[in-house]
């Protein structure tokens, strides 16, 4: 009996495999130009949500793996989504603006909260869902059949969305499902709790390993001669190489993900002599999401010193008794006579 259960099992093992492999469903570097910020989540509970590592990178109910881009510029450069697999398509909903949700309201995408997007239908049951796809960018019509890493839209700001992301579900018959634990063969069971060790994942094992644990990251940094708001920093508004002699003050920003509660974030502005012209150290108290901050130097009586500016970014977080980094990087700034 007990040879017959491993039998059965390996076989059930195997159709699974089979069934579906999925890549990555953005052509991106992953970690460098995009990261996962969002989850499914794993609690069944209400108003409780954890990722499948049992970590926090989630919210209540959501149940598809979010990729965010790490700027507006790179999805007007255009980066593409693929089919994580092959299929045929099942549905596509093309039209919508790309336009941030914050701007429109709610109220203005009812109904098609996931914006520009396409379903398409696997093998066994299996969906895969791609939305906030950009306006025109859909390839393929319904009953295309696709394969594995074809080209089937670009990432977009359609929907309920505020900044350029990709949001992918899998379900299987219709009920969603976490493809870093996947379903269990045997049992059929879909609702894996975050810390078991009897998971199934649906991705290959390229992608599985490729797709690392991304708690905290620098999204983007740079330097301005206005002060920025978050909104157009994202957009590329206040990004500047060169900085003119007249302006009156720089400004050195950072847009964060993953900041935790304990957490300290200092800001430095570096004058090319190797002062330190403007430094602070902010705490934070709360967990953060997604953080923007920064720092200006206002000029006055003294005269800027032309040349290379440097803005210095120092995250730090409580390991045992220490402070460590978590991010510790810099960018510059020319500042150059008019």
């Amino acid at each position: 009996m007990r040879k017959l259960l491993a039998v059965l099992s390996v076989l059930f093992y195997n159709v699974h495999v089979s069934a579906l492999d999925l890549g990555i469903p953005i052509a991106c570097d992953y970690g460098e130009d995009c990261i996962i910020f969002n989850y499914y989540d794993k609690s069944v509970e209400a108003d409780v949500y954890t990722d499948h590592t049992c970590g926090r990178l989630s919210y209540d109910n959501h149940k598809s793996t979010d990729f965010m881009l790490r700027s507006h510029t790179q999805m007007k450069d255009g980066v593409n989504v693929v089919a994580a697999d092959s299929g045929t398509i099942a549905f596509i909903r093309d039209g919508m603006s790309d336009i941030s949700v914050d701007l429109i309201g709610e109220e203005a995408v009812r109904g098609s909260e996931c914006g520009n997007g396409v379903i398409i239908d696997h093998k066994r049951g299996y969906k895969t869902e791609y939305c906030h796809l950009m306006n025109g960018s859909i390839t393929k019509k319904v009953g295309d059949y696709v394969e594995k890493g074809e080209i089937i839209g670009q990432v977009g700001l359609s929907g309920i969305t505020s900044f350029p992301y990709l949001e992918f579900t899998v379900s299987l018959n219709g009920q969603p499902v976490d493809p870093f634990t996947g379903d269990n063969p045997i049992t059929g069971e879909i609702n894996v709790p975050c810390d078991s060790l009897d998971i199934y994942p649906l991705w290959d094992k390229q992608t599985e390993k490729r797709l690392e644990y991304i708690a905290t990251s620098l999204l983007t940094m740079g330097f301005s001669e206005k002060v920025p708001h978050s909104q157009g920093a994202r957009e590329g508004k206040f990004s500047r190489k060169i900085i003119k002699y007249d302006s009156k003050i720089m400004v050195f920003w950072v847009d964060i993900f993953g900041i935790v509660a304990g957490d300290q974030l200092k800001l430095s502005i570096i004058n090319p002599r190797g002062d330190v012209i403007k430094t602070e150290t902010r705490p934070f108290t709360k967990n953060r999401r997604h953080n923007f901050q920064f720092i200006g130097y206002k000029h006055k009586d003294t005269k800027w010193v032309l040349g290379k500016y440097i803005g210095k970014v120092e995250l730090l977080r409580k390991e045992g008794n220490e402070m460590e980094h978590v991010i510790n990087t810099t960018t510059f700034v020319e500042l150059v006579k008019n």
